[in-house]
């Protein structure tokens, strides 16, 4: 099954599973740099260590805590969104391709509270999904 390629700034959109949710809702973030060795449209391709050393700040909240804090997200390519392009001068390059969510964990860094003065705590994790969006002119997929 072939698949889009990712590359830089393609969009992935973030989603905390409840309880958590994301303060204001669903952060769309571009990628920032594609180091995959080749270009698609224009822009350079990525590969894993691309997506997962992305560190993304947002603001959440739980039913605990339902006054917003801040947390720090990462996100990790499952094996289902990796493909092999083989067509490089570098030979076959494990590529981020758009398939299934992603795994994202968001770790507390600035706690949330509640109105009787509680908090989550720092380093806390919660877990969630993120989505990938490549639009393309002409596709260029890996598979």
């Amino acid at each position: 099954m072939q698949k889009t390629v990712v590359r830089q700034g393609d969009t992935v959109t973030l989603a905390l599973t409840p309880p958590a949710a994301l303060v204001p809702p669903s952060p769309v973030v571009p990628v920032p740099k594609g180091t995959a060795g080749f270009r698609v449209e224009g822009l350079p391709a990525c590969v894993r260590g691309d997506i997962e050393s992305m560190v993304i700040s947002v603001g959440y909240a739980t039913l605990d805590f339902p006054q917003a804090g801040t947390g720090s997200v990462q996100l990790k390519v499952p094996a289902q969104d990796r493909a092999t392009y083989a067509r490089t001068a570098h030979g076959a390059t494990e590529v981020v391709v758009d398939g299934g969510p992603l795994e994202l964990t968001l770790t507390v860094v600035g706690p949330a509270s509640n109105p009787s003065g509680a908090t989550d705590a720092v380093g806390r994790r919660y877990p969630g999904t993120a989505t990938l969006t490549c639009l393309r002119v002409r596709p260029v997929t890996a598979g």
